[in-house]
């Protein structure tokens, strides 16, 4: 086989197997949820309202839909829904702080805002964000500043933290498993460059100076007018179990470093939901293997995964490797040598290939497939529909004939002929 073909086969099998999530585990956790102003601490079986197709808030009270998988949206009040909260009703309120502390930087709200831990400290700035989150932020540069309190090239922060728990009787903050969430999605505009995962102080102590984030694409993006959701599996790092078994909530970062003038950063933090899709049904199942007695499903997949959007995600970054290599090999010399013009080109370049990342943490799908069928002897099988989905995907990859390479060596020379 083609060379170059064979390693675009074997990109595409990677975001593939990024894409795909264990959809199998039951739901599990409380049905109380922390009083928002509504009155939701109704005691009912848990009901997901992506499978009874619930959209409008006080249709799916109505209809028991208290365990929605939004967490956080336009609708959902001044506080996170977590349905975590460990009875002393202090759960998903919003706090922000910076680090450092005395960091030079001023964050500019649209309405009133404390610093008090109350689900009301921000209620007038998520009213007037349209029941979001929202603001700007200021990050003196060493023009605004005493000359004493720059530190070049040290990185200030801005956090927007959430718990799922919330505080105990002590006022510290309690952990959660939080496995049962399989993942988390978010949706946001602006440049914020992380989630970060918060854990139980002894986990953290016990892995040591860690950081448990997932980067947010908007630090490549630069395009602060689109609003990004982005979803992020549990199981897309397994060596976090013990982080997502003690998890005391989540961190959005919004960062900067010190410069000569100010910066100013727009933010807006829109929704956040679980992870969850609905299970799969385990009637007439079809395995692959003829000797496999169906038992259950073991993972599924999303048809999406397989879309031409993917199929143009895998083109793009097979190109974009290719460019990167070409660009990485320059040396300080002919870096030096460059044209404005081809040094400005070839950053722009680079960043609109790696625009393929941007989808390959897709938000799931409310009507997966079987993917790995487990079997009455306790091994598993690949799905027939698996099978036949992924086998004309690859006729598509190898119909398209695409020379990665040859397409980054134009785009680079492009560049340097500027």
């Amino acid at each position: 086989m083609n060379k170059k073909l064979y390693s675009l086969m074997a990109l595409g099998t990677f975001l593939f197997a990024v894409a795909c999530s264990d959809n199998d585990s039951p739901i599990s956790g409380s049905t109380s949820v922390p009083n928002m102003g509504n009155n939701l601490n109704v005691p009912q079986s848990p009901v997901l309202c992506s499978v009874i197709g619930v959209t409008d808030s006080l249709e799916a009270l109505e209809k028991g839909c208290i365990w929605s998988p939004e967490m956080w949206g336009p609708t959902t009040g001044y506080r996170v829904r977590t349905g975590y909260d460990n009875g002393t009703n202090t759960s998903g309120i919003w706090t922000v702080s910076t680090y450092p502390e005395n960091a030079n930087i001023i964050i500019e709200w649209p309405g009133n805002a404390t610093t008090e831990y109350d689900s009301m400290a921000l209620a007038d700035v998520i009213d007037k964000c349209g029941g979001s989150l929202c603001g700007k932020v200021l990050f003196k540069g060493k023009n605004s500043i005493p000359e004493n309190e720059y530190h070049p090239n040290s990185s200030r922060d801005v956090y927007f933290d959430f718990y799922l728990a919330g505080k105990d009787a002590s006022g510290k903050f309690e952990s959660v498993d939080a496995r049962d969430m399989e993942g988390i999605c978010v949706s946001y505009l602006g440049n914020i460059i992380e989630l970060q995962l918060i854990p139980d102080d002894s986990i953290a102590a016990l892995m040591g100076p860690n950081y448990y984030n997932y980067p947010l694409p908007s630090l490549y993006k630069r395009d602060y007018s689109k609003v990004e959701e982005r979803c992020f599996s549990w199981g897309y790092q397994p060596s976090l179990d013990d982080v997502h078994a003690h998890l005391k909530g989540f961190r959005f970062v919004l960062s900067e470093n010190y410069g000569e003038v100010d910066k100013e950063q727009e933010f807006k933090i829109i929704g956040i939901s679980r992870y969850k899709t609905p299970r799969v049904s385990s009637n007439n199942l079809r395995p692959e293997r003829t000797d496999c007695e169906p038992v259950s499903v073991a993972n599924s997949f999303c048809e999406c995964e397989f879309s031409d959007d993917m199929l143009n995600n895998i083109r793009t970054a097979s190109i974009w490797h290719s460019y990167s290599l070409l660009v990485h090999e320059l040396d300080d010399d002919e870096e030096a040598s460059l044209s404005d013009s081809a040094k400005s080109c070839l950053g722009n370049t680079f960043v609109r290939l790696h625009n393929f990342s941007l989808d390959m943490f897709d938000k799931p799908c409310d009507n997966p497939l079987p993917k790995d069928i487990m079997c009455s002897d306790g091994t598993t099988s690949l799905s027939i529909e698996l099978v036949e989905i992924w086998e004309e995907f690859q006729n598509k990859l190898l119909s398209q004939s695409i020379d990665a390479n040859a397409i980054a060596d134009s785009l680079f020379n492009h560049c340097l002929s500027l």
